[in-house]
């Protein structure tokens, strides 16, 4: 099937699902392929954390800034993804208490509203906290579906002339000397092929997009990380408890639904398509969360699972690894860095932070089609899906 649109998409996470849904608001033809399910990437397996930017507000202030933007607008726009769960930032030991300055410095310049209580007020709010700990403070986190974010961008995008296909995966970009000028997808269900002749191509594909980049001859270094979580059946505390430290494997608690999810830890990796569950990772994740909520080392697991971090470097940036790389992301003209004219990649960053990243990469490719409309995502609410 041969067809014709301004702006291919690939990627059906988060972050590709964004950004066909704010080219159709601006009213730029577009179409998405994504080679699983919505959101069968990092964007469906994660621990569900609506960041209030606090876990990064001393060691990535940039990021801290974007998460409670974003966190701020995600509730207003798309209601029906979240559970305003609040969240606690607690001390266990003097590296902690020693910690606790500096982060609530950190939010203070990133805007993040905090609340200092005693430990003993902690455990008014939330019984099950551990008796050790010393103080807490409240943060606006929250817990966020993701698969309903991409829904609702979905049916933001498809009224508006954007078409998304699903299980098909892109298998060829098309160059004409330095410029890319579409791309070929296949159908894996039923082996259909696809011939799109574009103007651009984003490539949102997460973890994978050094291997889309590869495809149009570009080349792109991701650094795969992955993390490890670990969902319980209870739901013993209400809000989401992070311990208030430098962050670490296993210091953070989410309420998800019925369950809670413990995690994370943080390895980086060869290839994201081939991890799994390391032992220690389970009891390193279980030790930990039980330090802060004791009743934790006696429920029942429900699942482990794994999701990959797509973080990115740039070459300028030194020898950092797994946490220390920055969670702010990249949107790379590789026009300009190169010579793909045509060809955009949208790197880095989280869930929280989505919105703002198709926003940006918007941006870009609304300057080489030459459309003036200004971004309204921030404004216009995500109609809920069936």
């Amino acid at each position: 099937m041969n067809l014709e649109t301004q702006v291919v998409v690939i990627g059906g996470g988060v972050t590709g699902t964004g950004v066909l849904r704010d080219l159709a608001l601006r009213g730029v033809r577009a179409v998405l392929f994504e080679r699983d399910n919505l959101a069968s990437g990092t964007t469906g397996n994660f621990h569900g954390l609506l960041h209030s930017g606090g876990r990064y507000a001393v060691t990535d202030p940039e990021a801290a800034v974007e998460c409670i933007h974003e966190n701020q607008i995600l509730r207003r726009i798309a209601p029906q993804a979240i559970e305003d769960t609040g969240g606690l930032f607690v001390t266990l030991d003097n590296v902690d208490e020693a910690w606790m300055p500096g982060f609530l410095a950190g939010c203070a310049k990133a805007g993040i509203p905090t609340e200092v209580i005693s430990g003993e007020e902690a455990r008014r709010l939330e019984p099950e906290l551990s008796p050790l700990i010393r103080h807490a403070v409240i943060v606006p986190d929250g817990s966020v579906d993701g698969y309903t974010l991409c829904q609702g961008n979905l049916a933001s995008a498809k009224p508006r002339g954007a078409r998304a296909y699903l299980f098909t995966g892109v298998v060829e970009i098309l160059r004409d000397r330095d410029r890319v000028v579409g791309v070929r997808a296949i159908d894996k269900t039923n082996g259909d092929e696809y011939r799109v002749r574009a103007e651009c191509v984003v490539n949102a594909a997460g973890v994978w997009c050094g291997r889309v980049a590869d495809l149009a001859g570009v080349a792109l270094t991701m650094t795969p990380n992955k993390g490890t979580m670990i969902a319980l059946d209870g739901r013993p505390v209400k809000r989401a408890i992070n311990r208030c430290r430098k962050p670490g494997d296993g210091d953070i608690i989410v309420p998800v639904g019925r369950t809670i999810v413990l995690g994370t830890t943080s390895v980086d990796i060869p290839d994201p398509d081939s991890v799994r569950v390391e032992e220690w990772e389970v009891y390193k994740i279980i030790e930990e969360g039980t330090a802060m909520v004791p009743k934790v080392e006696n429920m029942h697991m429900q699942k482990a699972y794994v999701g990959v971090r797509p973080l990115y470097k740039p070459p300028s940036v030194g020898g950092e690894e797994g946490r220390e790389i920055s969670r702010g992301f990249y949107v790379l003209d590789h026009a300009k860095l190169d010579g793909a004219e045509g060809f955009v990649s949208i790197v880095g960053g989280k869930l929280t932070s989505h919105r703002l990243m198709a926003e940006k990469t918007t941006d870009v490719i609304c300057a080489k089609l030459g459309v003036q409309a200004q971004c309204c995502t921030a404004e216009e609410s995500l109609p809920t899906s069936d």
